[in-house]
């Protein structure tokens, strides 16, 4: 029954697959795809298709590739709309103002209390946590003591915590950055 299928469609190969990338807007990958999707659902109708004369085999290659496209086309928006709802449901939840509103407060009296610092500690502060340098690389930059870079980080966070009291950026640590 399948014998003649190959030697009847293959010449009909060529011109399907003009028709699936017209249709796929150029996707080769896709035409492929909707040609040998034709060809396998040739084979399996294969006793009404071998009836149809030459010119109808032909119009059924066509019209099942047009078809499937269609087929793949309304998967891929039914997909879209899928990933689009699974999106909004994972979105993350709008910022929440008063959160802003108190960080940029912090921020803004954190910046001012460092700006207001004595020019060492005002240079280990900016060094520390604009530039994220380490306290080894800070002490070689300052010509200055490991030990003396930990004690103006420390007296910098002090001086933080006492300005800006419960939105205080450390935490109530005191070590480490």
């Amino acid at each position: 029954m399948l014998r003649s299928l190959p030697t009847v469609l293959p010449r009909h190969a060529p011109g399907v697959f003009g028709y699936a990338c017209v249709l796929a807007c150029g996707d080769r990958a896709l035409a492929e795809d909707l040609v040998q999707s034709a060809f396998v659902a040739a084979a399996r109708q294969w006793p009404k298709v071998r009836r149809l004369c030459d010119a109808q085999r032909v119009s059924w290659l066509y019209t099942t590739a047009g078809h499937l496209a269609v087929s793949v086309f309304r998967q891929h928006e039914a997909f879209r709309a899928r990933l689009q709802r699974l999106e909004e449901l994972y979105r993350a939840p709008s910022p929440d103002t008063h959160d802003e509103a108190v960080s940029g407060i912090a921020l803004e009296r954190c910046w001012r209390a460092i700006l207001a610092l004595p020019p060492q500690q005002h240079a280990v502060a900016v060094m520390r946590w604009l530039m994220a340098m380490t306290t080894s690389e800070i002490a070689a930059e300052l010509g200055i003591a490991e030990g003396t870079v930990a004690a103006h980080l420390s007296a910098v966070r002090a001086k933080l915590r006492a300005c800006l009291g419960p939105y205080d950026p450390f935490g109530g640590q005191d070590g480490g950055s």
